[in-house]
């Protein structure tokens, strides 16, 4: 017959010698407790600032699509697409910044409210934040490491094929009806009265073209613009319309009716990007050892092993403030967030001049920060007689 449960722990009781009654040990569920409050605080810091940049990045990049497309830079209908690209590409940057932001607001949270007090009291181990900081810096560090390492170079490649493609349109969604637009900086002055219903097709159209001594003058009932696919040269093709060549204010000019005639607009040959080394997959980065293969690795690395350690250092910021004075300790935050980004900059362009040695490289950054990290948290866990800083 089955025990009940009441005779399982009877059974499990003992006496000692002294006719103690002792019970059996059990688990002390506390500290999983309190890491999950800790890891579920960090996540609500992390979502609040990750919301706030991505809709302050989204607002800002949509603004200067719709400018660029207003010079006819890029089709409207091309909008979305490489917004949507860039902002995908961008989260290399905007995962490790909200992670160090949220993490320093949440502890900052605890202690002005004195939850972190209360969960030292109840047993929290000095190291909970610090640990529970670096397994979301370990996740943040394996997508930023996928997004850099394998998705960024294919989607910045995409990217530059959707601009090329889309000149076309932008040229001809750049044109406005009744408006006068220029193009080749300034040296075509295009007018349509009408713009067909496929947006593709200019009626009634009208373009002044300027050289060094003449000024020539079309007029055509259609015109739309076409991509020769050899050159990548764009011209304008007009229908149906005559052309008048001269030198203002003389007589001799000549006129030309047509069927048909081209007019070159840009030259301009697609990007070609199988040479540029940021473009180029990972994989085949390792396959070279001249420095700039190794100076691109390198600095594709350096944003996920920077999302590894930053969190550790909003945890040491945030504990030294004992959440007074949170604004000044927010200053200092991101000054050493920013200081970080731009060592590894400057790092980079050292080693493009060749003053840095690329063995060295970007590793040095990454372990003066860690060693640092490690400085501080020690003198944290070991303050002078007499002063409090930081976890006891």
């Amino acid at each position: 017959m089955a025990d009940t449960a009441g005779q399982h722990w009877l059974r499990a009781l003992r006496f000692s010698d002294a006719d103690t009654l002792v019970y059996p040990p059990h688990h002390d569920y506390r500290p999983m407790i309190l890491q999950r409050y800790v890891l579920r605080e960090y996540l609500r810091g992390f979502a609040m600032v990750f919301g706030s940049l991505l809709v302050i990045y989204f607002s800002t990049r949509f603004a200067t699509y719709l400018g660029q497309a207003a010079d006819g830079r890029i089709a409207p209908a091309h909008i979305l697409q490489i917004l949507s690209l860039k902002m995908l590409v961008s989260l290399r940057d905007l995962i490790p910044m909200s992670l160090f932001l949220g993490i320093f607001a949440a502890i900052i949270r605890l202690q002005r409210d004195s939850e972190l007090v209360v969960m030292r009291a109840a047993g929290m181990h000095p190291g909970t934040l610090l640990v529970a900081a670096a397994k979301l810096g370990l996740i943040a560090a394996v997508l930023v490491g996928t997004l850099t390492l394998y998705a960024e170079p294919r989607i910045e490649e995409l990217i530059t094929r959707i601009r090329d493609q889309t000149e076309n349109d932008a040229t001809i969604a750049g044109i406005k009806a009744g408006r006068f637009k220029e193009l080749s900086g300034g040296k075509r002055v295009f007018y349509a009265e009408n713009v067909g219903e496929n947006s593709k097709v200019l009626e009634r159209t009208f373009v002044q073209m300027r050289t060094n001594t003449d000024v020539g003058l079309m007029r055509a009932d259609q015109a739309q613009v076409e991509t020769e696919a050899a050159s990548g040269d764009r011209f304008a093709v007009f229908v149906d319309g005559v052309s008048y060549a001269g030198k203002p204010g003389a007589l001799d000019y000549v006129v030309t009716n047509f069927g048909k005639y081209a007019l070159r607009v840009e030259t301009h040959a697609p990007t070609d990007v199988s040479d540029q080394v940021n473009y180029m997959k990972s994989s085949e980065l390792l396959r070279y050892q001249s420095p700039g293969f190794r100076i691109e690795l390198q600095w594709r690395l350096a944003k996920p092993i920077g999302a590894l350690l930053l969190p550790g250092l909003a945890v040491m910021i945030a504990l030294c403030s004992n959440g007074y004075n949170w604004y000044l300790w927010l200053l200092t935050a991101i000054s050493g967030y920013f200081g970080y980004s731009n060592l590894l900059g400057v790092g980079k362009a050292l080693m493009l001049k060749g003053v840095l040695p690329t063995s060295v490289g970007l590793w040095l950054i990454h372990g003066v920060l860690f060693i640092l990290m490690a400085l501080v948290w020690w003198v944290m866990r070991h303050p002078r007689r007499g002063r409090v800083v930081g976890p006891r």
